[in-house]
């Protein structure tokens, strides 16, 4: 081997004795190791120095930009409020503001107070301008598109700002944009949130910007700067009904805030007081001028502030939101009525698209036959001709062209075209329509006033509105070319209608709802024009109608009936029918599934019930054509347009409960029943019995207790599963048979609501109460149950908790007795290689190198030549046979073990080969008892 200079102090060429050359080595190499250890720790005393100078730097850094921060931070506060004072001087002075007049005109008198109007308002919303070409309307790009609608019409500008002088001020849109540019996205929808103020001065318009954002409101509300001091608001972590003490951190903090926000509204005024002082745009002025800042002026009368944002808000008008009036008109389309919509709309197209966003098909699931190329036209009334699927059907002529052989050659007769050839088909396609779609409207449902209303409704202008204004327009095109149609029957409805009795000045409205009414009590909507016997059949019932309106208003006896049915338990409606007759409507009980059928009684003139006719289901024409004298607010949502067969009334679902509990075997526990209103007709019951052999006193326990999952056959509890179809002939009862995984006794952690019932907490129960949260109406609903029978079965799984934790207990004592041993045995195993190593350390080292024998361990990291898991299996299979532990060698753990793998508790099982590294020959020492 090559030596060195070392070596050759150490190895003469004659050579040494072995014994005499290793210590030599050894000493050379405890020195050398000293010598290396010394310099590692001058080494670790630089890199703490080193350490302790950053430190020291760093801290000198902080404290010298804390202080040159704490000089920095007053002119910071100063020359942020300069620039806050030049940008409000600017606003004054209107430096950045640009004013344009948008119609000229004479001005408003001197003495015409300026109004300010609080509510900031939004052009797309209020215009409804190029909702005919975008389903959201106008936004910045079209802001002379608004500025033209503006001044089109006067009544359009009163909308807006009625005041002769005043000021209003507006956003383009809402809406956020979607171009699929995030980048253009941000830039118009900066676009859209900046504010136009519209000054109006008799009929002078001006469009003023200026370089600030109004926000919500132009005026602060009453309450605007009491609130941010109210906990309820802004809570930051007192008790409730603690006070706010007035110079803390937090009143000092909120008191900020409502700075900034006097000082946001000021600036509002600033600009104002600005056009007032600067521009001619309110001339001429009192000869005193006109001080917007002031109270005085208001006081005076010279500036009206119109709270109208909060009065709005507080007041309201108390009619149902546009989506809530087409969700209950909607539910009402029967067969014979007419529908409009948008067959274009974007949720109408989604219907085509997966979860993920991406199309199906070309083909669309609402539209029959499949390959149809064309919807319905938009905008136009259909006929709806059938039901379906929980829905209604309508029927219309295609516009799409399909592919055909042998197609005739027009003007040679017996000849075709050879191949295919496009041609229009001359069947109609169809389209099915839900009641929860949000594109339809009820066309004869639907009257002119209500369309009119939602249209200039300006509290509703949510985004699914804004799709509808087409249709809604759409709507009202079509009442009023249908009205004008029917003129001439209209003006000969309207002379008989006086010569009945009524009012000239009020005949047109008597005439609408009468009109209105006679659609609706026809199968068949249709216009009144051109059909002699139609339109004589109509004079006749409408005057018959109107004749016995006008006796039932009058009879005495209408508040006593109505007094009677509402006295009626479960009322929801006391209303006469076509034939004058008077009834009191009631919801049947127990109902299962509420709004659906009805208990009807007549009643007397004199306030008497005659027969109830319980569970009836009151069809969609029926509930139309009645005249209610009085209705609560359940009338409103009551199912109309549910097909009864769908639905058991009450003695049904006894009957078929009953069925099922007798078909059940041993122990019947309780039924459970579900139902999707997306397929109205699938409707089950699955019935739960106890099938054990023996009852639930008697029945051994077992460690897993009632099985939880569905994919194992529980041998305690056997459920089966009866489908429910329901015809002329009666509800039948029918099994499923064939499902291997049926549903699971303990599938649900919930308790029923009744107190008194078992709380199946460490179960579960196979329906959802009442009072759960609602996993959509297909959930399990409890049809029928035994109490008793359900607290065996929950006393038993109680045993088998109670039991369950007594093993849990005694494992973990085990186990814990177990560990000592493991903790005992490893600590010997550690000591033994310790001692080996100690040897080889001497033997390297020599005797004498004390000083580097406990780095040395550090560096050979000694490992556990026997999993700590094996050691536990191997003393915790001992123990669990009664084999002894203390003093036995490892080696016969393992061979005791490996005799008993298949009978050891638990999941664990040592392998047939467990490497014991040499250490077989450990025994295990004896715990002693601190």
């Amino acid at each position: 081997m090559p030596t060195d200079g070392t070596f050759d102090e150490l190895v003469t060429r004659g050579g040494r004795d072995a014994a005499e050359t290793k210590r030599a080595v050894a000493t050379r190499r405890a020195d050398l190791a000293r010598t290396m250890r010394s310099a590692q720790a001058r080494h670790e005393e630089l890199r703490d120095e080193l350490e302790r100078r950053r430190c020291e730097l760093e801290d000198d850094f902080a404290r010298q930009r804390a202080e040159l921060d704490a000089q920095i931070a007053p002119m910071k506060q100063q020359l942020a409020r300069m620039q806050e004072m030049m940008w409000t001087v600017d606003l004054y002075l209107g430096r950045d503001e640009h004013v344009e007049l948008i119609r000229d005109g004479a001005p408003a008198a001197a003495d015409t107070p300026i109004t300010i109007r609080q509510r900031v308002l939004v052009m797309a919303e209020e215009s409804l301008v190029l909702m005919d070409r975008r389903s959201t309307g106008m936004d910045a790009r079209d802001l002379d598109a608004f500025t033209e609608w503006i001044t089109a019409d006067p009544a359009n500008l009163d909308r807006v700002l009625p005041e002769q002088r005043g000021v209003v001020v507006l956003v383009p849109t809402r809406v956020r944009s979607d171009s699929g540019n995030a980048f253009e996205d941000e830039a118009r929808d900066a676009e859209n949130s900046r504010s136009w103020w519209l000054l109006r001065n008799g009929e002078k318009l001006y469009l003023l910007s200026a370089d600030i954002t109004v926000g919500d409101r132009v005026l602060p509300r009453r309450a605007e700067f009491v609130e941010v001091f109210d906990r309820r608001l802004f809570g930051f972590g007192r008790a409730a009904g603690e006070p706010l003490v007035p110079g803390s951190d937090e009143w000092m903090k909120l008191e900020r805030q409502a700075d900034a926000r006097r000082r946001h509204y000021m600036r509002i005024m600033l600009v104002l007081q600005g056009i007032v002082e600067r521009t001619p745009v309110w001339h001429p002025l009192p000869p005193a001028g006109v001080n917007l800042l002031t109270v005085e002026a208001q006081d005076s009368g010279t500036v009206v502030l119109i709270q109208d944002d909060e009065t709005s808000i507080q007041l309201g008008d108390g009619r149902e939101s546009f989506g809530q009036w087409q969700r209950r008109l909607n539910a009402k389309m029967r067969p014979g009525m007419r529908i409009i919509g948008d067959w274009h709309a974007s949720a109408f197209d989604d219907l085509r698209r997966d979860g993920d966003g991406r199309y199906r098909a070309a083909r669309h699931p609402r539209l029959h036959p499949r390959s149809v190329g064309c919807v319905p036209e938009s905008g136009v009334p259909h006929l709806i001709e059938d039901r379906r699927d929980g829905g209604v059907i309508v029927r219309y002529t295609r516009t799409d062209t399909v592919w055909k052989r042998d197609v005739p050659i027009p003007d040679r007769p017996g000849y075709v075209y050879g191949g295919e050839m496009p041609v229009t088909p001359s069947s109609r396609a169809s389209c099915l329509v839900l009641p929860t779609d949000s594109w339809v409207l009820p066309f004869d449902l639907a009257t002119r006033e209500e369309l009119q209303y939602y249209l200039n409704s300006r509290d509703d202008r949510s985004a699914h509105f804004l799709t509808m204004v087409p249709t809604l327009r759409s709507a009202i095109a079509a009442k009023d070319s249908e009205a004008q149609a029917e003129g001439p029957f209209r003006v000969l409805l309207a002379a008989q209608l006086i010569d009945a009795g009524a009012e000239p000045e009020t005949v047109d409205g008597v005439l609408d709802e009468l009109v209105h009414w006679w659609k609706l009590a026809n199968t068949w909507a249709k216009p009144l024009n051109g059909n002699p016997t139609h339109e004589g059949r109509a004079v006749r019932q409408i005057l018959a109608e109107y004749r016995s309106r006008r006796s039932h208003d009058a009879d005495p006896s209408t508040a006593t009936i109505i007094a009677a049915g509402r006295a009626v338990p479960g009322a929801v409606c006391v209303a006469r029918n076509r034939k004058g007759a008077w009834h009191v409507y009631a919801a049947s009980s127990p109902a299962h599934d509420p709004h659906v059928f009805l208990d009807i009684t007549p009643i007397d003139a004199d306030g008497t019930l005659g027969t109830t006719e319980r569970w009836q289901h009151l069809p969609v024409r029926s509930a139309t054509l009645l005249r209610p004298g009085w209705a609560h607010d359940d009338w409103e949502r009551w199912n109309f347009a549910a097909n009864p067969m769908h639905y058991l009334t009450g003695p049904e679902r006894e009957a078929v409960i009953a069925e099922a509990r007798a078909q059940s075997a041993a122990i019947a526990l309780c039924i459970s029943e579900t139902h999707d209103k997306r397929r109205p007709s699938s409707r089950q019951l699955i019935s739960y019995s106890w099938t054990n052999p023996l009852p639930p006193e008697e029945t051994p326990l077992r460690e897993q207790g009632l099985r939880n999952y569905r994919n194992i056959d529980d041998d305690l509890i056997t459920a089966r599963t009866f489908q429910i179809t329901k015809d002329r002939n009666g509800v039948h009862l029918t099994e499923e048979r064939g499902n291997r995984y049926g549903p699971s006794f303990v599938q649900y952690s919930a308790s029923p609501d009744d107190p008194s019932w078992p709380r199946f907490d460490k179960v579960g129960i196979p329906w959802w109460p009442e009072s759960a949260t609602r996993y959509g109406d297909v959930r399990a609903r409890l049809a029928w149950a035994d109490v008793d029978a359900l607290a065996r079965v929950d006393a038993w799984t109680g045993r088998v908790a109670a039991a369950a934790a007594k093993e849990r207990e005694r494992a973990q004592a085990e186990n814990a007795v177990v560990d000592q041993y493991v903790k005992a045995v490893s600590e010997v195993i550690r000591a033994e290689q310790t001692a080996t190593a100690r040897k080889r350390f001497d033997e390297d080292y020599g005797t004498g190198a004390e000083d580097l024998w406990q780095p040395h361990l550090e560096t050979l990291k000694l490992g556990d030549p026997i999993h700590p898991r094996n050691l536990w299996g191997l003393i915790s299979i001992a123990r669990a046979h009664d084999h002894p532990v203390e003093g036995q060698t490892l080696s016969v753990l393992d061979a005791h073990a490996r005799s008993h793998r298949y009978q050891a508790p638990g999941e664990w099982h040592p392998g047939r080969q467990i490497d014991l590294a040499g250490f077989g020959h450990v025994e295990v020492p004896c715990l002693v008892d601190p």
